[in-house]
Parts: C-alpha cells; sequence; structure tokens
C-alpha cells in the first residue's frame, strides 16, 4: 500500500519556519551577545545596491548547492545512477528541485533531505559561531531557512517504519511512503 506523505510548498514553509525559527532567534541573540556583532549584521544587511547583489548572488549559490547535495547524497548513500536522480526546473512555480525517479531506503531518504541542513546550514552556523565570523554564521542561517521545507518532509515522515520504501513526490514536497511487507 503506498501512503502520500507530502505537503504543499506553502505549508512545507511554513511549518519548517514555526518549527526553525525559536532556534535561529536564540543563537542570533547568543551570538550578538558574545561577538558583539550589532554592527555586523547592520552592514551585512544594509540596503546598499552592492550589498543587495551580493546578498542575491550568495543565496543564488547556497539554494543551487541545496539541491544538486540533496540528490548527490541520494546517488551517493542510496546506489543510484545520475538517471536516476533528475534535476528540475518548474517556471511556473520559479523553483529548482531534485527528484528521485527510483525507490529509495527511508534512511537514505532521510539522509538525502537533512544532508543540505546539515553542510549549508548548520556546519557553517556552528563555525561561523565559533570562530566570531558573521558573514560565516548568516550564510549557515540562511542555509537552514533553505531547510525549511526539508525540515517539515523530516517531521511528515518521523513515524513511518524503518523497512519502508520512500516513493519521492514528483511535484510536492514529501513522498509516498511503500510498506516493504506490502510490495
Amino acid at each position: 500500500m503506498k501512503k502520500d506523505y507530502s505537503v504543499s510548498i506553502i505549508k512545507a514553509n511554513v511549518y519548517g519556519f514555526i518549527a526553525t525559527l525559536p532556534s535561529i532567534l536564540v543563537i542570533v541573540e547568543l551570538s550578538i551577545y558574545i561577538w558583539k556583532w550589532e554592527s555586523d549584521f547592520d552592514d551585512l544587511l544594509s540596503l546598499s545596491f552592492q550589498n543587495i547583489l551580493f546578498l542575491i548572488f550568495v543565496l543564488s549559490i547556497q539554494y543551487i548547492l541545496h539541491v544538486l547535495i540533496q540528490g548527490q547524497a541520494w546517488q551517493f548513500f542510496g546506489n543510484k545512477t545520475a538517471n536516476d536522480i533528475e534535476y528540475i526546473i518548474n517556471r511556473s512555480d520559479r523553483a529548482f528541485y531534485v527528484y528521485c525517479k527510483e525507490l529509495i531506503e527511508l534512511k537514505t531518504y532521510r539522509l538525502g533531505i537533512a544532508m543540505p541542513f546539515m553542510i549549508l546550514g548548520l556546519l557553517p552556523t556552528t563555525l561561523g559561531f565559533l570562530i566570531g565570523n558573521s558573514f560565516i554564521f548568516l550564510f549557515g542561517l540562511s542555509g537552514i531557512f533553505f531547510a525549511n521545507e526539508d525540515i517539515a518532509v523530516l517531521w511528515l515522515i518521523r513515524n513511518v517504519k524503518a523497512a519502508s520504501l520512500i516513493e519521492d513526490h514528483p511535484k510536492r514536497p514529501g513522498c509516498y511512503v511503500i510498506d516493504k511487507n506490502e510490495a
């Protein structure tokens, strides 16, 4: 039996944002207190033309890396070929996303979903905080925000049986879950 564990893009982003916001507020306040970054944040977030262009560039690169990391993680950890992973640009949604065309094990699916959060979010946020670099710190925070949909999907599949197989949803954040015993 195949069960749908997907949500709309809007719901996934809202749920993920709600889940991450409290911890982000705490870490930002703590970092400002420890590192005295008020002026750094003011400089980085000022609305000068140069800063806006730089921000758009960095966020675009991060968005593309997010999708590529997820696809490569599924390919590597799931022993999939390049033909099993499809990168899609949806012009109507203005979205770039990855789709695994083959069934994948639950643990591999979860790992692929979590990798961009860990590599582009958690790692740079922690590193920036530890060494006192506000740019790396903010880069990591944006990586956490880009993982909102992923966090929502991980929450949706939190109670799925470990032996289940996953069919990635072709259009929405989430997946179909197939019980191995019923397949």
